[in-house]
């Protein structure tokens, strides 16, 4: 086997394996969950703060988009300077480590819902509701926002169950909530003061 021939297949197998195997690991994962389906426990998230601006928002995702501009910048002045092969090769290797990192965000996850710790039940208010169609990113359900005692800010959350859909703004109930092994607070019951 000639070195260019072995270098192309080396390359192949960078470009094409670290993907296979992020995909593989989310196909055992599914297959895993469908024999032993985790607990059902929907994310609590900060509501951003009423006096947050536009810019706000958006300012991680700019800062964000600019410093790709600027590597891309860079990396194209170093190309044309001669310095191809390096480049392709940092390219690569950054290409192998995202997969890498996706395979590890897709396993703390899930060792991260595993491992739920149940926290006392606490009261929470509803603020607002709105219906949440399913998308390619999550199931769908009903976006609530939540006033909990215990917490400062207001949270939010898409619950997947029906029965979130028929609260209404000011209605009070018994929260269920758990902590994550590594991270996040989750909902994982409620209980409505007529129950």
């Amino acid at each position: 086997m000639t070195t260019d021939s072995a270098r192309s297949q080396r390359t192949a197998w960078l470009l094409f394996g670290p993907p296979a195997l992020l995909a593989a690991l989310r196909a055992w994962q599914q297959w895993q969950a469908e024999r032993a389906p985790l607990p059902a426990a929907w994310p609590l998230k900060p509501l951003p703060p009423p006096q947050a601006t536009a810019l706000d928002l958006f300012l991680p995702a700019l800062v964000g988009l600019a410093l790709v501009a600027l590597l891309a910048a860079g990396l194209w002045w170093l190309a044309r300077r001669g310095h191809g092969r390096g480049v392709r090769a940092g390219l690569l290797g950054a290409w192998v480590l995202a997969c890498l990192g996706g395979a590890g965000a897709l396993l703390l996850r899930t060792h991260n819902l595993q491992n739920l710790q149940a926290q006392p039940p606490v009261q929470a208010q509803v603020l607002g509701s709105r219906a949440v169609s399913p998308s390619l990113r999550g199931t769908g359900g009903t976006e609530l926002i939540l006033r909990i005692e215990g917490l400062a800010q207001p949270q939010q959350s898409i619950i997947s169950d029906p029965q979130a859909a028929t609260w209404r703004p000011g209605q009070r109930l018994q929260l269920q909530w758990a902590r994550g092994r590594t991270h996040g607070l989750y909902v994982t019951g409620w209980q409505l003061p007529n129950d």
